[in-house]
């Protein structure tokens, strides 16, 4: 007979008692789908992995030598590319752009691109990696979320070196599919910023902070341990709960939230529906759903393409995630004075 394990979960009760409730093993919890803060029932990977190579990624651009193709493309310029320019196509059969791209052993790996806001990117742009299992192929709406790296997701990649990440024009033709660049990282969470060698303090003189910003600086937050806040102390890179990590990542850009994602909620302005969802908006989740934000509560800030960055007592850690994997999404608001 099967023997079942028992685990205590301490559920982020956004600042009032700490409830304690069990949880099962991971065998257990996907047949029954048990609820906990920052739960990810049935996402593909049980374990948050460091990956085959710890410490491995690689970055590779349209004008890096010999690791891009994309015959029938075109070249443009401007603000917000990964470096001088980047490549796009308009038409249906333009055969897709492609990213070489080295995996030192088969495993789990993060991939990111980016690209550059434009008024004609495609919503429907079509982003292909080489898995264990064949080519997946994943759309992406490439007329939001421009000018940072964007999470197109963890898949597991066979060792080798060869064209892993592709793009393509979608299948409404609504715009141009951009190829700039991609970050594949070893394990599910990783910063992108740091893998580019790019700068993730915002605080030069007369800048506005945008919502990219925001993310960077939660994406600095990644595999800091989950505690809970109280009874704990909130502590930055060392002990972050849900809304601990949401409070000391906006402390970093002058505004002020408690540590309470009910307290939270009554900030900012509500966003009417998730498709108007802009990076470093925060997300709330009533995962109990019994009508409050309380007790099996939670918030994180949205990424872009469905992910959020958030303090998961799932996980463990701080982690960015696919969204609709956690129960009862709840609503969102955009802080004041955050330009998208």
């Amino acid at each position: 007979m099967r023997r079942t394990l028992w685990v205590c979960l301490v559920i982020c009760v956004g600042g009032g008692a700490a409830s304690i409730v069990p949880m099962l093993g991971a065998s257990a919890q996907e047949e029954t789908g048990t609820v906990s803060q920052g739960s990810i029932a049935d996402h593909p990977y049980f374990q948050v992995t460091d990956g085959p190579s710890p410490g491995y990624s690689q970055v590779v651009d349209n004008d890096t030598e010999g690791r891009f193709e994309a015959p029938g493309w075109q070249e443009g310029s401007g603000i917000g590319q990964y470096s001088d320019s980047y490549a796009y196509a308009g038409a249906k059969d333009t055969a897709p752009a492609r990213f070489k791209v080295e995996v030192p052993a088969t495993g789990t790996y993060s991939v990111y691109a980016r690209w550059p806001a434009r008024e004609d990117n495609s919503a429907t742009a079509r982003f292909g990696v080489n898995t264990t299992k064949g080519i997946k192929w994943t759309e992406v709406d490439q007329s939001k979320d421009g000018d940072f790296w964007v999470k197109i997701g963890a898949y597991e990649m066979e060792a080798g070196d060869g064209y892993a990440v592709r793009v393509a024009q979608g299948t409404a033709g609504d715009g141009e599919a951009v190829a700039d660049a991609v970050v594949v990282l070893s394990g599910e969470q990783a910063n992108p910023e740091e893998a580019a060698g790019q700068e993730t303090t915002f605080q030069a003189a007369g800048r506005r902070v945008t919502g990219r910003d925001v993310v960077r600086k939660a994406r600095t937050h990644l595999g800091t341990r989950y505690v809970k806040s109280p009874p704990h102390r909130c502590k930055a890179y060392r002990k972050e709960d849900c809304s601990c990590h949401t409070k000391v990542v906006f402390r970093k850009f002058g505004r002020s939230l408690p540590d309470s994602p009910p307290s939270q909620w009554k900030r900012g302005q509500r966003i009417k529906h998730k498709s108007n969802l802009r990076p470093g908006d925060l997300v709330f989740f009533d995962e109990n759903k019994n009508g409050k934000l309380q007790p099996w509560d939670h918030v994180g800030i949205y990424s872009g393409h469905g992910y959020l960055v958030h303090a998961s007592s799932y996980f463990n850690k701080v982690v960015e995630s696919k969204m609709k994997y956690i129960h009862g999404y709840w609503g969102a608001k955009r802080l004041k004075k955050l330009r998208r």
